[in-house]
């Protein structure tokens, strides 16, 4: 008599060597659920060249921090990003330390949003985002949050995490075309979700990059992204990722533009859409 093997056991996520390790997220969540705070420390290596955290670095907080709300919410079932809106109004410089606010605002059967507000440690507010998630069904190798979302404080960072490098170099992206905002950045495990696809705030930090080529390409101002809008339409696993942009307009000071990325080794499956506005200054 043979007996039945056991069932596959979730890989822990994220696996040690990993961007969401390397930015040092802290959490505190709370008891009911429906709330959480997080921190993340700001570093030169991902700050643009104005010295102030980049709006896609802010969006991986965002999108971490919410995810783990919309998965708790979600539970029994797992959850993906389908939209994020950040909207920035001041930067944060390094030696900040930038605390995220996330509330669940509504939970159903197929979809989850919430609300993220970003502060600094002198409670200056930086800027606010929204989110929605879609609900769907479990695998088993989708990470059991439970194990994790109790009341309490955890963290993502281990002994010797950190950031080592810009996070430009740290992604591997390649400027093709800066005019049309033409990137091709390679999928790698460091940047991978628990679903073996490109990791959600990473994506968002492909868009920022993008936009941010492509705007200062066209005004030849050093503009930084300041709000992003991303709506997601599928996973990109094989990569690279590649990206174009439209510059939609520019004027002093200020530029807006349409962005896509697709992934390269699927066949060129759109992957994403999202719309930028680049300032001059973000003090």
């Amino acid at each position: 008599m043979t007996s039945e093997p056991a069932p596959a056991e979730a890989a822990p996520y994220p696996p040690e060597n990993h961007l969401l390790r390397d930015l040092r997220f802290r959490f505190e969540h709370n008891g009911d659920g429906r709330r959480s705070r997080a921190w993340m420390p700001v570093v030169p290596e991902v700050c643009t060249d104005q010295g102030y955290a980049r709006a896609g670095v802010l969006a991986t907080l965002v999108d971490v921090i919410g995810g783990g709300l919309a998965a708790g919410a979600a539970a029994p079932g797992w959850i993906a990003t389908a939209d994020l809106t950040l909207r920035l109004m001041r930067g944060a410089a390094p030696g900040a330390v930038v605390e995220a606010r996330g509330q669940v605002l509504r939970s159903g059967r197929t979809t989850v949003v919430m609300e993220v507000v970003l502060v600094d440690q002198r409670e200056r507010r930086l800027g606010d985002a929204s989110m929605s998630f879609s609900v769907l069904l479990r695998r088993d190798a989708n990470p059991d949050i439970s194990a994790v979302r109790g009341a309490g404080q955890s963290t993502m960072a281990t002994d010797g995490a950190g950031m080592r490098q810009p996070l430009r170099d740290a992604m591997g992206i390649v400027v093709r075309d800066a005019s049309a905002g033409a990137l091709d950045v390679p999928i790698t495990d460091w940047t991978r979700n628990s679903m073996g696809a490109m990791q959600g705030g990473v994506v968002a930090t492909i868009a920022d990059f993008a936009a941010e080529t492509a705007l200062r390409a066209a005004t030849t101002e050093p503009l930084v992204v300041a709000d992003m809008q991303l709506t997601y339409l599928g996973f990109g696993r094989s990569g690279p990722v590649q990206s174009r942009v439209e510059v939609l307009g520019t004027e002093d000071g200020r530029g807006v533009a349409r962005i896509q990325l697709d992934d390269a080794g699927a066949d060129h499956r759109r992957m994403t859409l999202a719309s930028a506005v680049a300032v001059r200054d973000l003090s």
